[in-house]
């Protein structure tokens, strides 16, 4: 009897430890299935979360090379030092004197007026050669010719502004040659009958002739070379010959005749 329940107490352990042992295999059994009969899409998409995670770069990172070291910004302080000596270091224009300051404010006036000048000559040259069709008036040259004649006469020195004086003047005897040629033969036609009308109880007749009535004639039956030379020394015949612009005077009896040329002012 004790062997018999022996026998089945042990048995019955085997039975439990075989029955143990199959629901740990039964357990490893069902658990691999799981996994295996996941759906296919949840497997793609764990394959792919899986591929799509980066490795980390902390690993595969190279080490930067040594980064040279910026130099300190200067401070406020330093900058405002810096350009405290930079101002120093420039030189400060240099104040002019009230004399100097004057003096240099004439020049400038000067060479204004010089440019001023050189102008008006220039439009009057293009004028004069047909490359402009506006005249210069006369009145311009002549204010110019003041303007210029007062700076020359503050500074006897200026040389520039007396010789753009005389050129103006040049420009006005140039303008007005044709009006002052025909007054001046016109002006020689008058003397020659006023002093026709002085010298006619003498016998003596005047008269003008030539180019311009550029020579004027002494006739009388009477003349000789002696009272030739006291009529032009008496009646200052010479004189108002050469401010008349006459290039000869004649005295004549009608047979001989003895000129006087006015520009060398000698009897020939």
């Amino acid at each position: 009897m004790d062997l018999l329940r022996r026998k089945s107490f042990s048995i019955g352990l085997g039975i439990f430890a075989a029955v143990a042992a199959g629901s740990l295999v039964a357990g490893q059994t069902i658990q691999a299935p799981a996994t295996q009969n996941k759906p296919r899409a949840l497997q793609d998409a764990a394959a792919e979360t899986t591929g799509s995670v980066p490795p980390s770069t902390d690993a595969v990172k190279p080490v930067d090379a040594a980064k040279p070291a910026e130099a300190p910004k200067p401070s406020s302080a330093d900058q405002n030092s810096a350009n405290t000596s930079q101002s120093s270091e420039t030189p400060a224009p240099l104040q002019l004197s009230p004399a100097e300051q004057k003096a240099a404010e004439a020049k400038a006036a000067l060479d204004r007026l010089l440019a001023e000048a050189s102008a008006l000559k220039a439009s009057y040259e293009d004028y004069k050669r047909g490359r402009s069709k506006t005249p210069v008036s006369l009145s311009a040259f002549r204010s110019m010719e003041l303007r210029l004649m007062m700076a020359a006469a503050a500074d006897p020195t200026n040389t520039k502004a007396r010789e753009m004086a005389g050129a103006m003047r040049m420009a006005q005897f140039e303008i007005l040659r044709p009006s002052v040629q025909i007054a001046a033969i016109a002006n020689r036609q008058l003397y020659a009958h006023a002093m026709a009308e002085r010298m006619r109880d003498d016998g003596m007749q005047v008269e003008v002739s030539g180019r311009d009535n550029s020579i004027v004639r002494f006739v009388s039956p009477q003349m000789t070379k002696q009272m030739a030379m006291q009529l032009a020394d008496s009646a200052k015949i010479s004189e108002q010959a050469k401010s008349l612009q006459f290039s000869r005077v004649v005295f004549s009896n009608g047979r001989r005749s003895w000129t006087y040329n006015v520009r060398r002012g000698r009897f020939r």
